[in-house]
């Protein structure tokens, strides 16, 4: 970003500096509870959810049987993908991935709260597949617009990988603290931990949403951004506008 288009943004170089830096916070953080609700429930299915939502089923299949649940998560991504591109690119960087957070983190704490096939019977494992699929699209509108919402504060293409090379920390960092919060709750629970031990981190992950919402909320749109909005540049489909290109 030049001089003359840092001036246009209307901010000072120190502002500059302090947005630039909660830009990166907020998308680091950000991946880091998205991936961290998305892989949670990786790790919990091979231990959990065959044995609570397959009961049926032979042991082996009834693990199978939790892992195509866990499927679906990933092919909600590129559908999320789709949704909150075009939404980041029609109202803001900001709002869509306050938007993907809230819509990760609902249904993950969700996945808490599933009734096991003992209340509910088959109905457990099709809420399973319906909040799977929710989480899926929620991740995948956070990925790239994460990585956006650095690049997009660079002042300079000099740095501009490296910024948006950050949020991508979010993946191992996500994935550690899920491995951490089945360990300890494991733990903790006992042998307790297949009636009401691993729905624990899964509630937990509100209380992680609800910080990186405060984190978000204190971030303001992207100067890149702002100047299409400024210019009124802003299309109705940005999709077809990238197929021309």
């Amino acid at each position: 970003m030049t001089a003359a288009e840092l001036a246009a943004t209307g901010l000072s170089e120190t502002e500059h500096s302090r947005q630039l830096r909660r830009a990166l916070i907020a998308s680091t953080v950000g991946t880091t509870i998205e991936w961290y609700d998305f892989l949670l429930y990786g790790q919990v299915t091979g231990l959990v959810f065959g044995k609570l939502f397959f009961p049926q089923s032979d042991p082996l299949v009834g693990v199978l049987q939790a892992f195509a649940v866990f499927f679906v998560g990933f092919l909600g991504r590129p559908i999320g993908a789709a949704i909150f591109g075009h939404w980041g690119d029609r109202i803001g960087r900001k709002a869509t991935l306050i938007a993907t957070l809230l819509v990760t983190g609902v249904a993950t704490m969700a996945v808490g709260l599933v009734p096991s096939y003992e209340s509910i019977g088959i109905w457990g494992a099709v809420l399973l597949v319906i909040i799977r699929l929710i989480q899926g699209i929620g991740v995948g509108g956070e990925w790239g617009g994460s990585v956006l919402l650095a690049m997009e504060w660079a002042r300079t293409n000099k740095n501009r990988g490296l910024l948006a090379a950050w949020p991508q920390f979010g993946g191992p960092a996500g994935l550690f603290l899920a491995n951490l919060a089945v360990l300890f709750f494991s733990w903790w629970s006992g042998d307790q931990f297949l009636v009401w031990g691993w729905r624990i981190p899964f509630l937990l992950s509100i209380v992680m949403v609800g910080i990186g919402l405060w984190i978000r909320l204190g971030i303001t749109e992207t100067p890149v951004f702002q100047k299409v909005l400024d210019e009124e540049r802003v299309e109705r489909v940005p999709v077809l506008e990238v197929l021309k290109c």
